[in-house]
């Protein structure tokens, strides 16, 4: 699955999920976009356990400065939504990096890698080679600069090649 999922996409995964038409699924979703921002224009708030809640927030009137001149502009107060996430939804987000699903049950602890047993899963160390703290080495500088704006002869160069004389 792609990173960003458009209205549609959402569509597909949810019709397939719950083995509905698209079309079913795209009128719950409006319906169900309607009911939030219907309780949110009244100023109330909406709380879906384990997802989340939407809710107002003001924004007081104060002060900008247009980036281009410098001068002061006035920016009104409103009123803005705002979606607060949800333990389950910050669990499932925090879980997206790791590559591991969020849904996924918690290791047992008596598996084979609990008792103190190689799993198959697990690769053996080599007998005999300690694996060392090495790291990359870092890159080479490019050569300075002289005078004419060329880059200087590196010293290996400049050892085999006699250096020009200036006129």
């Amino acid at each position: 699955m792609s990173d960003i999922m458009n209205r549609s996409d959402v569509l597909d995964t949810v019709a397939a999920e719950c083995d509905l038409p698209p079309v079913k699924v795209d009128a719950v979703l409006k319906a169900f976009e309607g009911a939030i921002g219907r309780t949110l224009s009244q100023g109330g708030e909406v709380r879906i356990a384990g997802f989340g809640t939407f809710k107002t927030s003001a924004r007081a009137a104060r002060t900008s400065r247009n980036p281009r001149t410098g001068e002061p502009v006035a920016v009104p107060a409103r009123t803005a939504a705002r979606f607060i996430p949800g333990k389950g939804l910050k669990t499932a987000a925090a879980g997206a990096g790791t590559g591991k699903s969020a849904t996924a049950a918690p290791a047992r602890a008596d598996t084979k890698v609990a008792a103190g047993q190689a799993s198959a899963k697990t690769p053996k160390a080599k007998a005999g080679v300690a694996k060392t703290g090495t790291t990359k080495a870092a890159a080479p500088k490019s050569p300075a600069k002289t005078d004419e704006g060329k880059a200087a002869p590196k010293a290996e160069k400049a050892a085999k090649v006699p250096a020009k004389k200036k006129k």
